[in-house]
């Protein structure tokens, strides 16, 4: 099990696979081990990185510590132990957060970079709305609950309980506050941790932005008008997925992303 070090706290991640380098970020109901279902498939033609964000699962540290730049420069770190100069980059809901600062921040490091059921942390009015509604409006729910479709939750409840059991090797199942913990996932959305919109201009590398359909924080329309600012993008709508297309839809998901970093990540 290997850790990097950041900032002197540990980071727990793994390394899977040969080929040019993809580098998982998952978001805040999970951590790396909710990708079982991309490294069968990316690990045959990619080298694949997953890891526990800091605050998450085996990478334990404080809530003060819980910042979009902290986790952007744990994302280094654990790349250069690897000796990864460059990967493409997929995260999910705060993972595509961490992963549009690293793209803009460190472009020569990113070769691609996909944003999966993201508000990406950005200041779009409808995005900001949405996901302050629905965090006010679901503390009572299950991870679950709150993250997948109702088709998914409907066909295939067993997978919907994988999904909660993954999220239960989290401290804030187990030992932090819920109350502190909504704290710090609601600070990445205060006003001086947003980006302008306009950033998504000076966004170089090839981009995907990929959505469910019923997802209640991401709507579409929202990811579109990202789509549109983002030179050369390209969106996909993933139908009767929630805020968890990856973990709902795998297939669907996995074909998308994989036919995309073929034709369009630029690794050299």
């Amino acid at each position: 099990m290997p850790f990097a070090t950041s900032q002197g706290r540990p980071l727990y991640y793994e390394r899977h696979g040969q080929g040019p380098a993809v580098l998982f970020l998952h978001g805040a109901g999970s951590n790396a081990a909710t990708w079982w279902q991309q490294l069968p498939a990316f690990s045959a033609r990619h080298t694949c990185i997953t890891m526990d964000i800091r605050c998450f699962g085996r990478s334990p540290a404080p809530l003060d510590e819980f910042t979009l730049a902290l986790f952007v420069a744990d994302a280094l770190a654990v790349l250069d132990q690897e000796g990864l100069a460059r990967v493409a980059v997929v995260g999910q809901s705060l993972g595509g957060m961490v992963g549009l600062r690293l793209a803009l921040q460190h472009p020569a490091r990113v070769a691609a970079l996909v944003a999966c059921d993201s508000s990406l942390a950005i200041d779009h009015p409808e995005l900001l709305e949405r996901v302050a509604r629905r965090l006010a409006s679901t503390q009572a729910l299950g991870v679950e609950q709150r993250s997948l479709g109702a088709w998914f939750l409907q066909h295939h409840p067993e997978r919907a309980a994988l999904y909660a059991q993954i999220n239960h090797f989290n401290p804030s199942a187990h030992t932090l506050a819920a109350r502190d913990w909504s704290a710090a996932v609601a600070a990445l959305l205060e006003p001086a941790n947003l980006l302008p919109t306009q950033a998504l201009r000076d966004l170089a590398c090839p981009t995907l932005l990929l959505v469910g359909s019923e997802d209640p924080l991401v709507p579409v329309s929202a990811m579109r008008d990202v789509a549109a600012l983002v030179r050369g993008s390209e969106c996909v709508v993933v139908p009767q997925a929630g805020h968890s297309a990856y973990f709902e839809k795998p297939v669907d998901f996995n074909r998308h992303v994989l036919d995309f970093l073929a034709r369009r990540a630029t690794f050299a």
